[in-house]
């Protein structure tokens, strides 16, 4: 990264219909934001391979889009944060015996091999010690492991660097979303959750005031019978036309209806594994999380307490006019989580 009197970092969450990037100033206190932006990628959703090699080259284009809207300044060689998500890439809670970090490297190549859904023969793994017990030597400690199938990591890299990018960290999508939140200090205590609904992909956490519990990705239906505006692609991340039907209902909606099954799942799994009685608050993010009344749906539906999740809202300081980005903010809350790494 670049070392001035600042360190610039800067997040970019690159979706199915759209880029945003976010970039920050951290400042060793209140992070300033310097700039954000979003670019369209459109709509190319035929499956072949001239269709896909189109669908990336458009990807590229937005990546650069929203990077120059953000203000960098793409003759230079700027790091960027990014995160993967989806069917490729598994998050499992794994409790393991105390042990080095050395040790801890080489068990997790066996333990994958029994909680990855995937073979991990050529996957990136990755674990993060959430609980150390230091005072008896033969507790546990509890390990998020991370795992990614190793072409889906090649490939994001490979875009990145068509780019003109510099990959310099790849997270993992929910745990990424999760950062946001710990970092705008809504973690106060309770249970609570997040869930990023895009237009693929819905990303799923649940954080304690221990630590995380669980997190992963699920995949989002596409709506094929939804009315469309011919402004905007077929499924449109900002969540304003694909999945609204005839009279504003988006109840009935299947994208709607799974994301409301996979949380009622994920409750009861909650409640089945710690013997407590429901999440406490639950954080709508991404494009869909802009549906007019979703989150007094789901507090409705699920008796959770649930808002959209706003990053733009709390953001202390900053550079730039927000102006009607503002109310875009759910969009750039995984960009906004991204960034803040350093």
């Amino acid at each position: 990264m670049f070392l001035r009197s600042k360190l610039i970092t800067t997040g970019l969450d690159i979706g199915s219909s759209s880029v945003k990037a976010v970039r920050l100033a951290q400042n060793g206190g209140t992070p300033t934001l310097l700039g954000l932006a979003v670019a369209e990628i459109g709509d190319v959703t035929a499956d072949s391979e001239e269709i896909r090699e189109a669908r990336r080259e458009r990807t590229i284009e937005a990546i650069r889009r929203a990077l120059e809207g953000a203000g960098a300044r793409l003759k230079r060689a700027i790091p960027v944060t990014s995160a993967i998500g989806g069917p490729q890439v598994s998050i499992k809670h794994v409790a393991f015996p105390r042990m080095s970090a050395n040790d801890l490297a080489t068990s997790a190549q066996w333990e994958a091999k029994k909680h990855v859904p995937f073979d991990t023969t050529n996957a990136v793994l990755g674990c993060e010690v959430l609980e150390r017990a230091d005072k008896d030597p033969k507790e546990q400690m509890q390990v998020v492991l991370t795992a990614a199938e190793g072409v889906v990591v090649n490939d994001h890299i490979a875009l990145l660097q068509e780019s003109g990018v510099v990959p310099d960290i790849i997270d993992i999508a929910p745990i990424a979303l999760m950062n946001e939140v710990d970092e705008e200090g809504l973690i106060d205590g309770r249970a609570i959750a997040v869930m990023e609904i895009g237009c693929s992909f819905a990303h799923f956490s649940v954080y304690t005031a221990e630590s995380l519990f669980f997190a992963r990705s699920i995949p989002m239906p596409s709506e094929t019978d939804a009315p469309r505006d011919d402004s905007g692609p077929a499924c449109d991340d900002a969540g304003d036309d694909e999945g609204i039907v005839e009279g504003g209902d988006f109840t009935s909606t299947r994208w709607f209806r799974t994301a409301l099954r996979e949380i009622r799942f994920s409750l009861t799994f909650y409640n089945n594994e710690t013997g407590r009685r429901g999440i406490e608050h639950i954080y709508l993010a991404g494009g869909r999380a802009l549906t007019p009344g979703i989150a007094e749906a789901f507090t409705e539906a699920l008796g959770v307490e649930t808002e959209v999740l706003n990053p733009l809202e709390r953001i202390q300081a900053s550079a730039v006019e927000l102006g009607d980005l503002l109310e875009q903010g759910p969009r750039f809350a995984l960009a906004m989580g991204l960034a803040r790494r350093s």
